[in-house]
């Protein structure tokens, strides 16, 4: 293929698996923290900025989130509570931005075999949340033992309300980084599948200071912690062939002369 300028188009979706990482080194040893599974959708554009070199950029809808499992004794902290459980789902939108190399191969029997690997930030708008908690004092037979709630955000922890996990100051525009290695293929002319697997390194904490505060427990879901993940995509590109384009109409324009 020539290094002509090139904008590729198309759809893009995934599966991926994600967990959080506490700031702190105290609630690290307090729980033992497992990931969730979820998915992620949206539209993909891809530019060849030079030769190999390509810049990838989405708009995605992602589903992330965490597992925290213990037994743990807040007496520090001026409380006794034990958390048992506590599941968490977070939707976000998010804008990966990743430059890639792309490298090339051609068999004997002129098959050509891509690969590339890149780099780069990636922006995410935290959208909402739900879960459930499970510890000493929400552990009600008569509610299955479970409390369910949503995230609630700006609002004064004092008035939480049933089924609620208020978050008063969060941070709701996070920053990651994205490391990514994948497979191209071109079935056809003008088309191609991008199959990539991508590792996110969280850098922004869903908030700066404030906790998700319950009304009916003393448990407090601590929010210095970070996205972390691993997810795999299939985008399906068309070739727009934008310089092929201008040339088609340069000519017209000529013979109109």
């Amino acid at each position: 293929m020539s290094a002509r300028a090139q904008l590729l188009l198309g759809p893009v979706a995934g599966g991926q698996y994600s967990w959080t990482s506490f700031s702190d080194k105290y609630y690290k040893d307090l729980y033992n923290v497992e990931g969730v599974w979820g998915f992620h959708a949206g539209g993909q554009v891809s530019f060849r900025v030079h030769k190999q070199f390509f810049l990838h950029t989405s708009l995605l809808y992602s589903k992330k989130g965490k597992v925290l499992k213990g037994d743990a004794d807040f007496s520090r902290l001026g409380a006794q509570y034990r958390l048992t459980k506590l599941t968490a789902t977070y939707n976000y939108l998010e804008l990966p931005i990743i430059y890639t190399v792309e490298f090339r191969k051609q068999t004997k029997g002129g098959k050509v075999y891509k690969w590339y690997l890149g780099a780069g930030p990636n922006v995410s708008y935290w959208l909402n949340g739900k879960g459930t908690i499970l510890n000493q004092e929400t552990a009600e037979p008569s509610d299955g033992g479970t409390l369910n709630y949503k995230v609630v955000f700006g609002k004064n922890p004092d008035y939480v309300g049933p089924g609620e996990m208020v978050v008063e100051d969060p941070n709701r525009f996070q920053l990651g980084l994205n490391i990514m290695a994948g497979l191209v293929f071109e079935p056809m002319p003008k088309q191609q599948f991008m199959l990539s697997i991508r590792y996110e390194i969280g850098h922004s904490n869903l908030s700066p200071e404030s906790e998700g505060t319950f009304l009916s427990t003393m448990y407090k879901d601590n929010m210095q912690i970070r996205n972390q993940g691993a997810r795999v995509s299939l985008a399906y590109l068309i070739d727009t062939n934008i310089k092929d384009r201008k040339k088609g109409k340069s000519t017209i324009k000529k013979r109109m002369r």
